[in-house]
C-alpha cells in the first residue's frame, strides 16, 4: 500500500503543497515559494532535479511544479502506476529509488499468438519522471511502473501543470521540449525493437520450416 507523508509542506505566505493549488492558482504566491521554498521542498527538489524531464529547469521552477503535487511513499512491490490506467498526471520519482517497468508484449498474429502472456521488464533507477506522456494525450498507460526498493514520488496533476506552464512560459517550453526528446530516444529504441524482432521471427520461421 502508498502512504502518503502525514506533514505538508506549508509556506510562511500561507501556500500549502498539494492539488487545491490548481483551484486556488496564485502564481505571486508561487513564486514567492519557489525563491524559498523550505528545508522539506529543498530536499525534495534536490532529490528529483536530475531527471532527464526536469532537466534545465531552475530549482525555484522545479518548486514551483512540485508544490502542486502529493507526495507519496512506496514499499517494494507498490504499483505507482497501474497498467491501463486513465489518469493523466505525471510522477517525479525521488532518489535513491530504483523502479520496474513492466509493459505487456501485445503484436499481431501469429507473432502475437506466441508472445500471448509475455512482458518486457525495465528496471530504472530514480530520479526519473514516469507517467508524462499523458501531459500530451489523456490516453491509457501502456506499462505498469512498480517500486523496487522503498522510495519516494511526488504525482503532479495535468491541470495544476497546464496552469503553470501557461503563466510561466518557460517552464511550459521546457518541459514539453524534454517530453519531445523523450520521444524521440523512444521511438529510437522502438524501431531497434521492431528490427530485432523481425530478425527473431524470420530466424524461427526458417527454423520451423527446415523441421
Amino acid at each position: 500500500m502508498t502512504a502518503t507523508l502525514p506533514a505538508i509542506v506549508t509556506h510562511k505566505n500561507g501556500l500549502r503543497m498539494g492539488p487545491h493549488n490548481y483551484d486556488e492558482f496564485d502564481y505571486a504566491k508561487l513564486e514567492e515559494f519557489g525563491a524559498d521554498p523550505g528545508e522539506q521542498m529543498m530536499d525534495w527538489v534536490n532529490r528529483g532535479k536530475k531527471a532527464n524531464m526536469l532537466a534545465e529547469l531552475t530549482d525555484a521552477e522545479i518548486a514551483m511544479i512540485l508544490v502542486g503535487g502529493e507526495f507519496f511513499h512506496y514499499e517494494p512491490g507498490d504499483v505507482i502506476i497501474p497498467w491501463m490506467d486513465t489518469k493523466d498526471s505525471m510522477f517525479v520519482l525521488l532518489a535513491e529509488g530504483r523502479v520496474k517497468i513492466i509493459t505487456p508484449i501485445i503484436l499481431p498474429p501469429p507473432v502475437g499468438d506466441w508472445l500471448s502472456g509475455e512482458k518486457s521488464l525495465l528496471e530504472l533507477p530514480a530520479p526519473q519522471v514516469v507517467g508524462h506522456f499523458n501531459l500530451l494525450s489523456s490516453t491509457v498507460r501502456s506499462a505498469t511502473v512498480e517500486a523496487v526498493v522503498p522510495m519516494d514520488a511526488i504525482e503532479v496533476q495535468r491541470n495544476y501543470l497546464e496552469k503553470l506552464t501557461k503563466t510561466n512560459q518557460h517552464v511550459g517550453a521546457t518541459l514539453f521540449k524534454n517530453i519531445g526528446r523523450a520521444l524521440q530516444g523512444q521511438l529510437r529504441f522502438t524501431n531497434n525493437d521492431v528490427q530485432n524482432l523481425t530478425v527473431a521471427v524470420a530466424l524461427a520461421s526458417r527454423a520451423l520450416r527446415k523441421g
